[in-house]
């Protein structure tokens, strides 16, 4: 930039120079830092060659990724391992599960049939299927009877088992592979396997007998015989009778009693066609001779979804033999009973109006095309309900109207007032 002279030569003249010494002093400095940086890159470019050269680079960053690399591998391939072990381990335990369900459901369909046939004095005409739920429960066990008179509530023609793993338990022998014990509710039974599989064994549960006919300790033991087919054809029924020790001790054996004899037939479909019922006497003393008391023989015909079932006593009885007829609709629930008797003394029919629950809710009973009666019930759904299932019973008169009630669960009555129809309070 000029410097306006103002006339002072001297003191301007000196400002000019000083001001020129100056400038030439710092642009010489500046020059000066330039040179010696660029010694410096000079000097760094160097060594950094050299240490190219020489094979002794060090990348910190990049040893650091391969680590964290690697250790990422290792720990997915850890990961995939341990998911595979687990998959594998799930799928052999989801095997041994369904392994032993299968086991159980050829074991204990025959086994359940032979208790419930057994026990129990109706005719069953089938059994279904015993069905695995998922891969990890039994089905109930689902029996269909063939009742001679219905008065019960729900579904009398059918029975079932829950084989939920929390009502049963079973043990089996190792040896053999046989179920030998099985405990769930109201069942718990011993079985024991004899003659190549065509004999069971089935030992029911231990009794105390205290009353006026004496006292005893009862094992009740029962043999099943099976034919070629593995049909069961004979069941015989036995009662060992012990002395009853300290009140509730089994002590020495006394005698043993035949109480029943069961026999069947069976026609081309594996179908019963015959049953007979044998019935011996009880008794309470070893000298006591055994007696029969009843001879029962049925006849069964299956056409379409109905059975016509005949009864005869031995000997006959006017008033109780006869045919029976059972009609079933097509999910295998009963619509109606009827019964007429050889001789023509008697006849009935009990209509069955059911729910949309599936569950009985009317028995009407009709003779000779007339109402008689009728059976209703009332079901009460709530968990702590006094009376689960109330059944009410209504009686007509030849005029076809009602006048009275009674409500078999409580007891109480009521009638309608014939002039105003209108039914008075239960009393």
């Amino acid at each position: 930039m000029p410097i306006k002279y103002t006339g002072i030569k001297g003191f301007n003249l000196k400002i000019i120079l000083m001001d020129r010494k100056l400038y030439y002093k710092g642009l010489l400095r500046s020059m000066l830092m330039v040179v010696l940086g660029l010694i410096c890159f000079a000097s760094h470019g160097q060594n950094e060659t050299d240490n190219i050269k020489a094979g002794n680079i060090y990348q910190p960053q990049l040893q650091i990724n391969q680590d964290s690399i690697d250790a990422r591998r290792k720990f997915v391939q850890d990961s995939i391992q341990t998911r595979q072990k687990f998959v594998r381990d799930s799928i052999l335990r989801r095997k041994q599960i369904l392994d032993s369900l299968t086991f159980l459901q050829g074991e204990l369909q025959p086994l359940l049939e032979a208790i419930h046939w057994t026990m129990k004095e109706d005719i069953i005409s089938h059994a279904d299927k015993i069905a695995i739920i998922g891969d990890s429960a039994l089905g109930d066990y689902v029996y269909h009877k063939l009742p001679l008179g219905l008065a019960d509530p729900f579904t009398p023609w059918k029975g079932s088992l829950s084989l939920n793993a929390k009502h049963i338990r079973f043990n089996i022998d190792k040896k053999t592979k046989k179920i030998i014990t099985i405990q769930a509710p109201l069942l718990r039974c011993n079985l024991s396997y004899a003659n190549q599989g065509v004999l069971l064994i089935i030992q029911e549960a231990n009794a105390v007998q205290n009353n006026s006919y004496g006292k005893f300790y009862k094992t009740p033991i029962d043999s099943v015989f099976y034919d070629r087919n593995k049909r069961i054809v004979k069941i015989k029924r036995y009662v060992q009778f012990y002395e009853l020790v300290n009140n509730n001790q089994k002590g020495k054996l006394l005698f043993t009693n035949l109480s029943q004899v069961k026999q069947y037939q069976y026609g081309t479909s594996n179908q019963i066609t015959k049953y007979e019922l044998v019935k011996f006497c009880d008794r309470y003393k070893a000298y006591e001779t055994r007696e029969v008391c009843s001879i029962i023989n049925y006849s069964v015909t299956k056409q379409g979804n109905n059975y016509l079932i005949t009864r005869r006593n031995n000997p006959a009885n006017e008033f109780s033999d006869g045919t029976f007829t059972l009609e079933f609709d097509d999910h295998e629930n009963i619509k109606s009973i009827s019964f007429i008797t050889f001789s023509n003394s008697g006849d009935w029919q009990r209509l069955v109006e059911l729910n949309k629950e599936g569950n009985v809710n009317c028995y009407t009973d009709k003779s000779q095309g007339v109402i008689l009666n009728t059976m209703c019930m009332i079901y009460h759904k709530e968990p702590n309900a006094k009376y689960p299932v109330e059944t009410i019973y209504t009686t007509f008169e030849k005029d076809g109207v009602s006048y009275m009630q009674k409500n078999v669960t409580t007891e109480k009555t009521r009638v309608k007032d014939r002039m105003t129809l209108e039914w008075g309070p239960w009393k």
